[in-house]
C-alpha cells in the first residue's frame, strides 16, 4: 500500500526570501558518489550521524523521478506580502498602502537619450511575457518557484535610448534601495518587470518587481519606481549564493502518522543551485554511511528539480532519511535535509 506524508508547504519569512517547507533537521552533507552508486562515507561525514540510535538501511533503494514544473502555491506566496516584516525577494518589507495602477509610475533616467516616466497601466498594455521563474535567497535556504507575468526590461530601456558607454543598470524603490548590475547581464538574462505572480496582481504598493533568471533574490528590487542607467569605471559583479547555500535541497514532507512494514512511503522535495545544473539527488538511510545517487542530468538550469522518492518499508523501526544534491561543478549540498519516520511491524 502506498502512503504519503502529509504535505505542508510553508510560507515563513526569514531574511529576504521565503521558506518553502524545509522539514526535519539540517546537517552537513558528505561527499558525493557517482550516479547509482552507494558506498562508505568519508571521515568528513562521520560527525553528522545523529546521537539518536536510528535504525539503519545501507544502500537505500527506491523509486525516483523528478519534474521541473511544480510551482509554489500562489496563496502561500501572497501571504508573505501581508506581513510587515519581509516579503519574497529584495529588501525588508514595509507597511503596504494601496496604490492604484493609475498612480504608479516608473521613471527611466540617468545616462539616456530621453528621460521619461511610464505608468503601470501603460506597462500592462505592452507586449507581456509569461515565464516560470525561481526566486532564491542567497543567504538562506529560502526559495520559491512561480509563474510570473510582466514586460522585458529591454523593452522599457529601449524606449529611453541608452547613452554612450552605459554599462550599469540599477532598479530602485521609493526609498532609493537598489543594487547596481551590469546592463549586459540584465539584457542577456531577459530580466522582467513583473506585475503578476500566479496570475494575480502584486498587492499594496508593490505593483512591480524585478525578476532575473539564475540570480539571487537580493537583486529582485520590490516596488520599483526608478530605473537608472549609468557609466561605471568598474562594471559591478553579480554575486551568487553564499557557499553554504549552494546545492539547496529540502524534503517537503511532514510526518503525520506511522507506517507499516510493506507500505510504500512517498517522499518529495526540491533541489536547486540558482543556475548551475543539479546532476544528482542522493539519499541515505544509515546516517550518511552510504548514499544512493539518482541521475538528474536531463534537468535544465532555469527551474528547480522537484524530486519524488518512493521507499518500501522492509522492517520496523525508527528511521532518518537524509537527502543531498550534487551539481555539475562537483558541489555537494553543504546542508542536507532530513526527516524521521516510524515503521511498525
Amino acid at each position: 500500500m502506498k502512503q504519503s506524508f502529509g504535505i505542508k508547504v510553508l510560507g515563513c519569512t526569514v531574511g529576504a526570501g521565503m521558506v518553502i517547507g524545509t522539514l526535519g533537521s539540517v546537517v552537513p552533507a558528505a561527499p558525493a558518489l557517482a550516479f547509482g552508486e552507494a558506498g562508505p562515507a568519508s571521515p568528513v561525514a562521520v560527525w553528522q550521524r545523529a546521537a539518536v540510535d536510528y535504525d539503519k538501511v545501507p544502500n537505500v533503494q527506491g523509486g525516483f523521478s523528478f519534474t521541473q514544473d511544480q510551482l509554489t502555491p500562489s496563496d502561500e506566496m501572497f501571504n508573505l506580502f501581508g506581513t510587515a516584516a519581509t516579503a519574497i525577494c529584495a529588501k525588508p518589507g514595509y507597511a503596504f498602502d494601496e496604490v492604484s495602477r493609475e498612480e504608479y509610475f516608473v521613471n527611466v533616467g540617468g545616462n539616456v537619450e530621453q528621460v521619461y516616466s511610464i505608468g503601470l497601466d501603460e506597462i500592462e498594455r505592452m507586449d507581456k511575457q509569461m515565464k516560470q521563474m525561481r526566486c532564491t535567497c542567497g543567504m538562506s535556504a529560502n526559495i520559491a518557484m512561480a509563474s510570473v507575468t510582466g514586460v522585458k526590461v529591454s523593452d522599457i530601456v529601449e524606449m529611453a535610448g541608452v547613452g554612450a558607454g552605459v554599462n550599469t543598470i540599477t532598479f530602485k524603490d521609493k526609498d532609493g534601495y537598489g543594487l547596481p548590475m551590469p546592463l549586459s547581464y540584465v539584457m542577456e538574462k531577459d530580466a522582467m518587470l513583473v506585475y503578476q505572480i500566479g496570475g494575480k496582481p502584486l498587492p499594496g504598493n508593490e505593483r512591480l518587481q524585478v525578476w532575473i533568471p539564475d540570480t539571487v533574490a537580493k537583486y529582485f528590487t520590490r516596488a520599483v519606481t526608478d530605473i537608472e542607467l549609468s557609466v561605471s569605471e568598474e562594471v559591478p559583479e553579480v554575486e551568487g549564493p553564499d557557499m553554504d547555500q549552494r546545492a539547496k535541497v529540502s524534503i517537503l514532507n511532514t510526518v503525520s502518522e506511522s507506517f507499516k512494514v510493506g507500505d510504500l512511503i512517498a517522499f518529495e522535495g526540491y533541489a536547486d543551485d540558482c543556475g548551475t545544473q543539479v546532476v544528482a539527488v542522493e539519499f541515505s538511510l544509515d546516517g550518511g554511511e552510504t548514499w544512493t545517487s539518482y541521475d538528474t542530468t536531463s534537468s535544465n538550469t532555469e527551474d528547480w528539480v522537484y524530486w519524488h522518492f518512493d521507499y518500501v518499508a522492509e522492517q520496523p523501526g525508527t528511521f532518518k532519511l537524509d537527502v543531498r544534491a550534487v551539481t555539475e561543478d562537483g558541489t555537494v549540498s553543504p546542508l542536507a535535509s532530513s526527516v524521521v519516520f516510524e515503521v511498525e511491524a
